[in-house]
């Protein structure tokens, strides 16, 4: 008998023990809850930062291993694994979409490499450029391999695609490693803005980057829910033609989320794709004729300007009352737009902006971020 009892105590504290060891485990590899393409995990050992394939039910795309001692984790022959012994201290930034991520983690003087500033609506990196502070390694179609090989940057942070290209391929040849950023896949608007936790777990930026988070999650989930209970909800017509054809946002995408969230009824809601839709134009007018509003991302030449004034424009009732709104507020010539920098981590101003126009007696005049309203009677329309 009292063998027994020995072998079921010892049993309950193996038990015990490996409860706690993996309690500890899911402790430590906690955090993200809304992204659905990343996964952050510690232990005494290393720092592990996981990309996951958002195009193969998310498999492992890439890890990172910031090592604390000499274990070394093995790898897996079928996945892109890469190794640092201390924390990336020089960047190549080949995405503006990062560069307000950066910013706010106060990370912007790790980027030694850039690609073509003219592309960022943030203006410091031109002006680094111009003074010799910083090297353009790569440009919008591809990596300028002496300079990247000259300034051997830590780390390149660049978008993720479906698979990895010639010019990243090159870069893990050369011993550099690719940062492959997938948030524009997130459909969930607060699962895109937490990828700031994947750069600030990377960077030694957890606190900075939790606390960011955390502000931003508060701020969306209290304006959606302000909005929740609206009985009236006026109807949004998205997007915008091009040779012909009129591109709108799935209704399970990312903007069509935003619009739910700000208690709007977009067009297309019940639509299941995540991604963009080409419909033919007639279709679009015909079922977009009695919408409240019309959100596009044209409006910043006089082209644009131009084309929503074609008569066939004119059974819009958004086009009729001139509630056309455009993300085009904070813009460079060039193409560079802070809607994709800043607002890629803050769609609590996205949304507060959105909300802001629906309803402009319960928000302050004149307070919108990222949109502005088009005026068709403008000769000049351009920033």
């Amino acid at each position: 008998m009292k063998k027994i009892l020995l072998l079921y105590l010892v049993f309950i504290f193996l038990n015990s023990c490996t409860f706690q060891q993996e309690k500890e485990k899911q402790k430590r590899s906690s955090g993200v809850k809304y992204a659905k393409g990343f996964s952050i995990e510690s232990n005494e050992h290393y720092k592990k930062l996981s990309i996951l394939n958002p195009w193969d039910n998310y498999k492992v795309y890439a890890t990172y291993y910031v090592l604390k001692d000499s274990i070394k984790p093995p790898s897996n022959e079928n996945e892109l694994t890469f190794y640092f012994h201390h924390t990336p201290k020089s960047i190549a930034l080949h995405t503006a979409a990062q560069a307000a991520t950066l910013k706010a983690l106060d990370l912007e003087s790790l980027v030694k490499g850039i690609t073509d500033p003219r592309f960022f609506y943030e203006q410091k990196y031109a002006e680094k450029l111009d003074k010799g502070e910083l090297i353009q390694t790569s440009n919008a179609v591809q990596i300028n391999k002496e300079r990247i090989l000259l300034l051997h940057p830590d780390i390149v942070i660049t978008n993720g695609w479906n698979t990895v290209n010639t010019d990243h391929q090159m870069l893990i040849k050369m011993g550099i490693p690719p940062l492959f950023m997938i948030e524009w896949m997130e459909t969930d608007p607060l699962g895109r803005a937490e990828w700031i936790k994947a750069l600030g777990f990377l960077f030694d930026k957890e606190r900075e980057a939790d606390s960011i988070f955390n502000m931003v999650k508060t701020n969306y989930l209290a304006i959606k829910k302000q909005h929740s209970g609206n009985v009236i909800r006026p109807t949004i017509l998205h997007g915008e033609e091009y040779n012909g054809v009129w591109y709108v946002a799935g209704g399970q995408s990312y903007i069509a989320k935003i619009y739910a969230d700000a208690g709007a009824k977009y067009l297309w809601k019940d639509n299941d794709k995540t991604g963009s839709l080409p419909i033919d134009v007639e279709v679009v007018l015909e079922k977009g004729a009695s919408a409240d509003y019309w959100f596009t991302t044209f409006g910043q030449n006089v082209a644009d300007i131009e084309h929503i004034k074609q008569e066939k424009y004119s059974i819009l009732n958004s086009v009729k009352n001139e509630k056309i709104y455009s993300n085009i507020n904070r813009t460079r010539k060039m193409g560079g737009n802070d809607f994709w920098e800043t607002g890629n981590y803050r769609p609590d101003l996205i949304l507060k902006d959105i909300t802001g126009i629906l309803y402009p007696n319960q928000s302050p005049k004149n307070s919108l971020m990222f949109y502005k309203k088009l005026n068709l009677n403008y000769l000049d329309a351009s920033n």
